[in-house]
């Protein structure tokens, strides 16, 4: 089990079923030292609000609150749905494929379009799911670019434990990533209670790949707050109406 989950849903979502600080006991109570709570952006029906992002604080103790969002590729122009208002209290930005207009692109097509929208939000931290069927990716390509541009990829135990993943596909991306030296983040994607820091079934396929433990970033408490302030060594601010932001 690692210290930190770095992305779970809560009544935020429309998929999500629990309040913030139900999840928040939760992961505490199943071990976990930090909890990423990071709805949807509003593409898909989030509904994360002001007093989430500038009022709550730890509330707690014992369990690092990250606040964060898992935001959507909108189109290919580089728009994304993170409110840059919320920006200055966001410890972690997701970014994934959810409800893209454009389906059965060639993967390369995919990955591309990925990439060119990391490069336009420097404010992303993290690729989901990128193993996701209904909308395949280069992983190669993807795993190079992204350590380029110092963002995980990453490893989601709900897609494979829920079968919504291939056993192939999913064996392919940590393979790629090992290879590729590319950080990972290895999270639940908790839903429910039940779910904060479950990591089992990407586990397993980590184990027989022989995937290398200094990838993973939320590893420990330690590593990663380290690359959070890494990721946030200063204010971002909003620079054009896509949305895109840039570090100062």
């Amino acid at each position: 089990m690692f210290e930190t989950d770095l992305h779970s849903h809560t009544l935020f979502s429309p998929c999500g079923v629990h309040t913030v600080l139900e999840m928040l006991h939760a992961a505490k109570d199943r071990g976990l030292k930090g909890l990423a709570i990071t709805d949807h952006g509003s593409f898909v029906g989030g509904t994360a609000n002001s007093v989430f992002f500038e009022r709550l604080s730890q509330p707690v103790p014992g369990i690092r609150l990250y606040k964060g969002v898992e935001a959507n590729v909108m189109d290919r122009n580089g728009r994304i749905d993170v409110n840059p208002r919320y920006l200055q209290w966001t410890d972690i930005v997701l970014l994934g494929y959810h409800h893209f207009p454009e389906k059965d692109l060639d993967p390369r097509e995919y990955s591309d379009i990925m990439i060119s929208t990391l490069e336009c939000n420097p404010c992303v931290d993290v690729v989901t799911h990128p193993n996701m069927p209904d909308y395949p990716m280069d992983f190669r390509s993807l795993a190079r670019e992204a350590r380029r541009l110092g963002v995980a990829l990453e490893l989601n135990n709900s897609k494979v434990a829920l079968g919504r993943a291939s056993e192939d596909a999913t064996r392919r991306l940590v393979e790629i990533c090992a290879e590729e030296e590319a950080p990972v983040v290895v999270n639940s994607d908790a839903h429910t209670v039940e779910e904060p820091g479950e990591t089992r079934a990407i586990r397993a396929v980590m184990e027989e790949v022989g995937f290398p433990p200094d990838l993973v970033i939320n590893r420990t408490l330690e590593s990663t707050e380290s690359w959070i302030r890494q990721r946030r060594p200063g204010k971002l601010i909003p620079f054009n109406a896509l949305g895109c932001t840039r570090k100062i």
